[in-house]
């Protein structure tokens, strides 16, 4: 039998990054069991999961775990008083090799012992932080979306870091660009119960089902007042469909009562889901999603974010609150 051919060397292997996202959950659960010794692991553990197994597969579509390592050389430096986190990074590689199959992830393991047992990761078993339930819980909240749709879920990630990257543009402090990417994390978990066949509809909503979608925000912030330690992103949850200018929903606020997270989550909402998939048509181009923030900016969106965004994406723009924007046709939320 030949030697397997290791992902890491040098070539990339694109479709065992895709297999490893795909066998997510499978992994993420292996991983909990084997390395949550106790319940005061559990909740890192849980976090750490995910990202783990996000950072392999990219590892792994680069042929290079340069990058990996530099990530877990970084977490245990941060999290050397939780016991469970050595048990999860040095699971990782056999993991991969009993879910995905063989394709050298035994050199992954050597390279990850040696880097654990350099850093001497202690053995002492701590409480769970408020900052470790706040993120367990956050991860709870993706959970339920993506239990009902995927994409759904896959497009909370991605405007989290949006809205990152936004909030550091705007010079926003590291604990304030913190608390808007976790507020877009889940500004969409009202999504957790519409019905499947409406997130899914392979065409335009009918005003009917547009009826029900909108919903989302009302579940989502009634969701969040049943878990104390989110009642603070439940603004976010609720007002991420609200206009600059007072023409959105549900409660029709304008820019004075508008706090910047919303507006932050605001527009990387609407630049994600022009760039994402969508069931009823293509990804647009981000020159097509750029045109539609700046056409919409001063009525939909804060001009200042929006130029923020445009900063990020490469765009370039200068905001201005009389900047002419076309009512008919406005993004859809």
């Amino acid at each position: 039998m030949p030697a397997a051919v290791s992902v890491f060397d040098g070539h990339g292997r694109p479709a065992v990054a895709r297999a490893i996202r795909a066998a997510r959950r499978g992994l993420r659960a292996r991983l909990n069991r084997d390395a949550a010794s106790s319940p005061p692991s559990t909740v890192l553990v849980d976090v750490l999961a995910d990202a783990l197994i996000d950072r392999c597969a990219q590892a792994a579509a680069d042929g290079d775990a340069a990058a990996l390592m530099e990530w877990v050389e970084a977490t245990c430096a941060a999290r050397l008083d939780v016991p469970a986190v050595r048990k999860l990074l040095l699971g990782i590689g056999p993991a991969l090799t009993d879910t995905v199959g063989e394709h050298g992830f035994d050199a992954l393991t050597s390279r990850l012992e040696i880097l654990v047992q350099r850093l001497s990761l202690r053995q002492t078993v701590t409480g769970a932080d408020t900052v470790d339930e706040l993120d367990l819980l956050l991860s709870d909240m993706v959970a339920r979306v993506e239990s009902n749709d995927p994409i759904t879920a896959e497009h909370c990630r991605a405007v989290s870091a949006w809205s990152a990257r936004i909030a550091h543009r705007l010079s926003l402090s590291r604990d304030e660009a913190t608390f808007v990417a976790r507020g877009g994390l889940i500004h969409d978990v009202g999504k957790s119960i519409t019905p499947h066949e409406i997130l899914q509809a392979p065409r335009r909503l009918t005003a009917e089902e547009w009826v029900i979608m909108r919903e989302h925000v009302i579940t989502g912030h009634e969701i969040l007042r049943e878990h104390p330690p989110l009642r603070e992103f439940a603004p976010i949850v609720r007002s991420h469909h609200e206009h600059f200018d007072g023409c959105g929903y549900p409660d029709q606020l304008d820019r004075s009562r508008l706090p910047i997270a919303v507006r932050i989550v605001t527009v990387a909402d609407a630049f994600n889901a022009m760039i994402g998939r969508r069931p009823y048509r293509t990804p647009h181009s981000p020159d097509r999603a750029t045109f539609e923030l700046r056409r919409c900016a001063g009525t939909q969106f804060d001009p200042n974010v929006v130029a923020a965004l445009l900063d990020v994406v490469g765009g370039g723009y200068e905001p201005t609150f009389h900047e002419p924007a076309v009512r008919e046709g406005a993004l859809a939320c």
